[in-house]
């Protein structure tokens, strides 16, 4: 659930048709490829649609930097929807949604309440159908700056409320500035969120290189690094979600 200025939501549906579009024509339908390549087909195709919004120059370069992000979450939404609606199995256990009503339906079990309800930083929910239980909450950023320490923040709070063993909390991110490098957020990415989901395959190979050559020699670091992914290995973990709660 985006705080702050939001996107306009004219301007947002129309980013939205345009991003589907480019998937259909330019890449076929692939929305892993569309994903892989966010931030320049964002950034060369469909940066310009908010002029007709935004005559103001400042205007416009300002609602770009949320717009995109709520994009950017649309697209993950999109690429992990194909991958449950293409698999039978997915498709009959897991619902994947975002929005702020989305949200709202099964705020009983993100929500933290304290005077008022309080939504964590929640882009993306996969439910397990069965029981309607979330089973996984996403954030998604294209870049980081203050943001994954929020991430962390509402993590730990989320876990002084309730039981989290049954909610991964999932960063999904560009790593368009390699920002994941800085010690304080590799110390949240490893120890802290559950899981880390990079979708720039470039970025993804890079920090895993720079992991390793710092790191690579301590004793737990391949352990903690499992928990560093690209996002075409989502598929398997909404399995080892499904697998863990029948276990």
């Amino acid at each position: 659930m985006r705080r702050g200025f939001k996107c306009k939501k004219e301007v947002l549906e129309t980013l939205k048709q345009g991003y589907d579009s480019i998937v259909r024509s330019r890449f076929q339908g692939n929305f892993l490829d569309a994903l892989k390549n966010f931030d320049s087909l964002a950034e060369d195709s469909l940066r310009g649609i908010l002029i007709r919004y935004y005559p103001n120059q400042r205007s416009r370069d300002q609602a770009w930097k949320t717009c995109k992000g709520s994009l950017y979450e649309y697209a993950v939404f999109r690429y992990i929807q194909n991958i449950v609606e293409n698999d039978d199995l997915l498709k009959d256990k897991i619902i994947v949604m975002m929005g702020d009503e989305a949200l709202i339906s099964h705020k009983d079990q993100i929500i933290i309440r304290n005077w008022c309800d309080i939504f964590p930083d929640a882009d993306i929910l996969i439910i397990d159908k069965r029981t309607d239980s979330v089973i996984a909450i996403l954030s998604c950023k294209t870049s980081l700056r203050e943001r994954l320490t929020e991430t962390a923040f509402w993590k730990r709070e989320l876990e002084k409320t309730r039981d989290m063993t049954e909610i991964k909390l999932v960063f999904v991110t560009t790593d368009k500035d390699n920002e994941l490098r800085t010690e304080t957020n590799r110390y949240i990415l490893l120890h802290v969120v559950d899981y880390t989901f990079i979708t720039d395959p470039e970025k993804y190979d890079e920090l895993i290189e720079a992991y390793e050559k710092k790191y690579g020699k301590r004793d737990d670091f391949k352990e903690l690094l499992r928990k560093v992914k690209f996002i075409d290995e989502i598929e398997d973990f909404m399995y080892h979600l499904l697998e863990k709660r029948n276990n």
